[in-house]
């Protein structure tokens, strides 16, 4: 009787070990996640802050490079000048104001 109860014991013991195995694999799964999470948050962090500190002349004359070359502008979505519009409020606000555009 005793003998079966400590198989039963040692039983316990390897599928709580599996569970435990499984459990760290997916804790260093959500870590990994969290480290691609976070070094994406720092490069985007690091390439928005030097288009934000671009004057409104040079981010204007980088939109009027981005112009389709053609003496008939089609507006549309997909193209300058609408499109530099939907990237952020601040692109939205420079092309909004850039007569050079429209």
């Amino acid at each position: 009787e005793l003998q079966q109860q400590l198989r039963a014991v040692y039983q316990e013991i390897a599928g709580l070990d599996k569970v435990m195995g499984r459990l760290e694999d997916l804790r260093q799964q959500v870590s990994e996640k969290q480290a691609r999470i976070t070094q994406s948050i720092i490069l985007h962090r690091g390439s928005t802050s030097a288009l934000w500190r671009l004057p409104v002349e040079v981010l204007c004359q980088i939109f009027v490079h981005c112009l389709p070359e053609t003496d008939h502008l089609r507006i549309s979505p997909g193209l300058a000048p609408l499109l530099l519009t939907r990237v952020c409020r601040r692109w939205k606000e420079v092309a909004v104001n850039s007569p050079r555009l429209w």
